[in-house]
């Protein structure tokens, strides 16, 4: 996609004024990161800005105006390579009381996305746009999509990647005269892949030596073991690349938390019919869903199935009622964990269905 180019041109052209560090593990202080790497059909990814500082020797706001950009690049949905941008307005940076600096802190850049193996390529950084009232206004209205396309269905937005990524390839590369402030780039293969932090410095090696980085309580700090500060003096951004294997958004997942709140409310009325459509057709959106890794595609349709069975039961007994609830990430919080599942492999649709 276009935007995945001009992104990349920009970072090649600026690459001599930047500095870009991946902390050593040993250099986090405040959060433990698991070392494992990806595993294709079991992890999901996302991309976080823990933290950003811009000073104020630039008139951000006025003679320039800030924009957060990501450009994901992976296997999604059977389309190998697609493409997956993102962008924000200043509306998501403010200036810190007593202090010179504008500042942002863990904004979460992209939706929870799969693993399904091949590379991943990722790009994020701070765009530096003209103080030009039109293009404020244009960079709202991408900002606007770009919000729909980081909701946890993301396969219902795929439409608005292409026109997002041509937006933003029209600030880079068109008239509007954009430019790469600060940027991180990166490709990664399975083995590559897992929970890091990244930092990009407008500064040089010489300036600022790569070794005395430290990451605290999300924030970079500079200095030793026996003593730190704040990295202050220099724009700089802090990027958290987070590995994970349980959602925390299941019942923002609606083609399958619907029907299963649907099914549960057919049951309570006695209508077993219906509940029986709702389910299948829970099932079936889980196991085509491509927000979903393989793993879990298999842990949902279980765990529906048993507990199609536990509450079709419960109706029997004066104990039943609505309280016992349909939240979908209850249900899987309660199912067994991904790597246990995904030893069984892939479930098929007609495995999925039999017995209802």
């Amino acid at each position: 996609m276009a935007s995945w180019t001009a992104v990349k041109d920009c970072f090649e052209k600026d690459r001599q004024q930047s500095l870009y560090v991946q902390i050593d593990p040993a250099r986090i202080v405040g959060r433990t990161l698991d070392p494992t790497p990806a595993r294709a059909g079991v992890h999901y990814f996302r991309l976080w800005l823990a933290d950003m500082q811009l000073s104020r020797e630039i008139a951000w706001m006025r003679e320039q105006i800030p924009a957060v950009h990501s450009v994901v690049q992976l296997d999604f949905g059977g389309r190998p390579g697609l493409v997956i941008p993102g962008i924000a307005d200043a509306s998501t940076l403010r200036a810190e009381e007593g202090a010179t600096n504008i500042v942002s802190r863990n904004r979460l850049l992209t939706p929870t996305l799969p693993f399904h193996g091949g590379a991943v390529s990722m790009q994020a950084g701070l765009l530096a746009l003209p103080g030009k009232d039109y293009l404020g206004g244009f960079l709202k209205t991408l900002s606007a999509f770009s919000a729909l396309l980081a909701e946890p269905q993301l396969s219902a937005a795929l439409a608005l990647a292409a026109p997002l990524g041509a937006g933003i390839q029209e600030l880079l590369s068109g008239g509007a005269g954009g430019r790469l402030h600060l940027g991180v780039i990166g490709s990664y293969a399975g083995s590559d892949l897992r929970s890091t932090y990244m930092a990009a410095i407008r500064a040089t090696a010489g300036q600022l030596r790569p070794d005395s980085l430290w990451v605290v309580d999300d924030q970079l700090h500079v200095g030793s073991a026996k003593g730190r500060a704040p990295l202050t003096g220099f724009d700089h951004m802090l990027l958290r690349l987070e590995l994970l294997t349980e959602r925390d958004d299941w019942d923002q997942l609606r083609s399958i938390a619907e029907p299963y709140a649907e099914m549960l409310d057919a049951l309570a009325e006695g209508n077993k019919a219906r509940a029986e459509s709702c389910l299948r057709q829970a099932i079936v959106v889980a196991l085509k869903a491509p927000e979903l890794t393989q793993a879990d595609r298999r842990r949902i349709a279980e765990a529906l199935k048993q507990r199609y069975a536990e509450s079709q039961s419960a109706l029997l007994l004066p104990t039943f009622s609505e309280a016992e609830g349909c939240d979908l990430g209850a249900l899987l919080r309660a199912a067994p964990p991904a790597e246990e599942v995904a030893r069984e492999g892939a479930l098929s649709l007609e495995e999925a269905l039999s017995g209802i």
